[in-house]
């Protein structure tokens, strides 16, 4: 098994309590389903559809939301409309820069570790990854997926993802590549950050501890197969497993709390 930055969060989050492990080990470990994106998350495959022409993992061309659909004033939803003109806005980008796309939507893999770059270019005379984002967060700070500068660094479920990148790229490579997030905004398309993200040397063994720990965890928990169902309404009512889950539940669980 090879852990990818999306497994390492989903573990945190199971470790947190956040995240159910029936879930869990049906989309990461067995790999027996794939769970709907969530609308947000539609709106950024097809942002980088447009931007790039890479497919999504399915495989499957991403299709936008229209108004008026089938009638002759047919039109793409708002929220659509802005998606393209960010892809535009991205194509105008590059241009601008001199960057030359080497590859896009590139699996980088070693023994331990798995990724998929949006982009691998040549930029300033030298190779770079670069990963798009499509959010409304862009300019929130509190958030845990919010892309304000002020506690970004912070944020290690955001920046976990250019360290391992940087690892997986030098192991194929050979050479140390930046690593850039261009971060769109959902809500207007002129508004994007260009993010370099300098990752401290002392980052890349934690990473590979980190690696090698959830390695084993899963390993480990695999093999007693005893990953902790965690129901919860909503989480239920969106699940791909719902309708043969021994353990899942349509209505609100009692909680306790101590005063």
């Amino acid at each position: 098994m090879r852990i990818s930055q999306s497994t390492m969060k989903a573990l945190s989050d199971y470790l947190q309590g956040f995240e159910c492990g029936i879930a869990f080990k049906a989309r990461y470990i067995t790999k027996e389903i794939e769970f709907e994106p969530s609308d947000a998350m539609k709106l950024g495959i097809y942002f980088e559809y447009e931007a790039t022409g890479s497919l999504p993992r399915s495989g499957v061309v991403p299709e936008p939301e229209y108004v008026y659909k089938g009638k002759p004033n047919q039109k793409l939803a708002t929220d659509y409309e802005r998606a393209k003109a960010s892809a535009e806005y991205y194509k105008a980008l590059v241009k601008f820069f001199d960057i030359k796309i080497l590859e896009t939507g590139f699996v980088m893999q070693t023994d331990k570790m798995s990724g998929i770059a949006d982009l691998i270019v040549e930029w300033g005379g030298k190779k770079a990854i670069i990963d798009l984002k499509y959010t409304g967060l862009i300019d929130d700070k509190w958030q845990d997926h919010g892309w304000h500068k002020d506690f970004l660094s912070q944020k290690d479920n955001l920046m976990i993802q250019g360290v391992m990148y940087k690892m997986l790229a030098k192991e194929i490579y050979g050479e140390d590549l930046d690593f850039y997030f261009w971060v769109f905004d959902s809500k207007n398309p002129l508004n994007v950050r260009i993010i370099k993200e300098v990752v401290d040397e002392t980052r890349f063994p934690q990473h590979t501890e980190a690696v090698n720990q959830a390695l084993h965890y899963i390993q480990h928990h695999t093999k007693l197969d005893d990953w902790t169902p965690r129901p919860e309404l909503l989480r239920c009512a969106k699940c791909p497993l719902r309708d043969n889950c021994a353990h899942m539940v349509n209505h609100p669980m009692i909680e306790e709390v101590y005063y």
